[in-house]
């Protein structure tokens, strides 16, 4: 289902016209997706340019310090081939580093406990609530751009901003402007019992708890789904429906980052299980699975140190990962923070290959 966007033209936010009396004319996903990134036309109007600039230091920040050194050591230490399904549980909204660690693929599918939520078109907004959105949709840039992820207290927060109403599918939209794509469509999701998969709601089902984004890059289609989900054991039970999809997805490429060291716990192991039964290759940090569990899939490689989880995590200690860090005489180079932990002397990452079939 096609959902027609509204926006204001670019050149508009170069007039001085008050906001209100400005007319709004129709216009492309790929025009709100722009807006969104800071990419449209250079604006005259003060807040406009303020953001636009923002938002351009921003990426060339997370650039320069993570996104382009990730790109370069994903190409050999990765070497994923494209072409398939990629799936990223405790994502977020996340989609840039996805993306670069497995470049490519034909789908991506992102879970987190958050809703997508409607994404807030300019012209729906008066220009107290487009100043707020903007604002906070600037602060979302910056604090990406340092860290390389998202807080979940800054997400839920985010759930309950009325004002700025910023959510998932707008900062996802932002995102694959920023990567080059081109953004044909944006579908709220509902899953389907009766075939198996998530398809586009109609007008009068949409929540926009999950979405689904067309993209283009290059002629290539790609289609990015963020589904809103509970991952726990209680989660996963109370979609009974769901579960022979959901592993289905554990037997593709996966990604666990900043994933809170919740697959180590005991209330998650419906989802840790069917990684480890199936998953081809795992690419995580230390807050994905235990190392013990990681080793069942195959070989694991070790990149950059460990010594004992992130502060703020105390029920998990990875004590078979740190021991792993401590009798390995040659690690992988890690040239980027990666997750919680970013001093070069404590961020890790493992990647964990299953054997060929014979």
């Amino acid at each position: 289902m096609n959902i027609t966007h509204r926006i204001l033209l670019a050149c508009v936010f170069s007039l001085c016209a008050p906001f209100a009396n400005v007319m709004a004319t129709e216009s492309t996903p790929q025009q709100a997706a722009l807006y969104f990134a800071g990419l449209d036309s250079p604006s005259a109007d003060t807040e406009r340019k303020s953001f636009q600039k923002h938002t351009n230091s921003a990426w060339a920040n997370y650039e320069k310090r993570i996104g382009q050194p990730l790109q370069t050591w994903t190409r050999q230490e990765v070497a994923y081939p494209g072409g398939d399904t990629v799936f990223y549980p405790f994502s977020g909204p996340d989609f840039l580093t996805v993306e670069r660690m497995y470049p490519n693929a034909n789908r991506y599918v992102m879970v987190a406990l958050q809703k997508a939520l409607k994404p807030s078109y300019p012209e729906t907004l008066d220009q107290t609530q487009r100043l707020a959105f903007e604002k906070k949709l600037d602060v979302a840039w910056n604090k990406f751009g340092r860290l390389g992820y998202f807080r979940t207290e800054d997400l839920d927060e985010d759930q309950h901003d009325k004002t700025s109403n910023l959510g998932v599918t707008t900062i996802l939209m932002a995102f694959a402007a920023r990567l080059g794509y081109e953004v044909t469509d944006v579908s709220p999701l509902g899953f389907d019992a009766a075939k198996g998969e998530w398809e586009p709601l109609t007008a009068a089902d949409a929540q926009w708890k999950s979405v689904r984004l067309s993209l283009q890059k290059n002629g290539r289609k790609v289609t990015l789904d963020y589904l809103g989900l509970d991952l726990s054991n209680d989660g996963l039970r109370a979609r009974k429906h769901q579960q022979a999809w959901m592993k289905q997805m554990a037997g593709k490429p996966t990604l666990l980052k900043a994933a809170s060291h919740l697959l180590q716990e005991p209330y998650f192991t419906i989802l840790r299980d069917m990684i480890v039964a199936a998953a081809p290759i795992v690419v995580q940090d230390e807050t994905g699975l235990e190392y013990t569990d990681l080793g069942k899939i195959g070989e694991v490689k070790l990149y950059g140190n460990f010594i004992k989880p992130q502060v703020l995590f105390k029920t998990t200690r990875q004590p078979a990962l740190a021991a792993a860090y401590k009798a390995e005489k040659s690690p992988g180079a890690l040239p980027f923070a990666f997750s919680y932990l970013k001093d070069s002397e404590a961020r890790s990452m493992q990647v964990a290959r299953r054997p060929a079939r014979k």
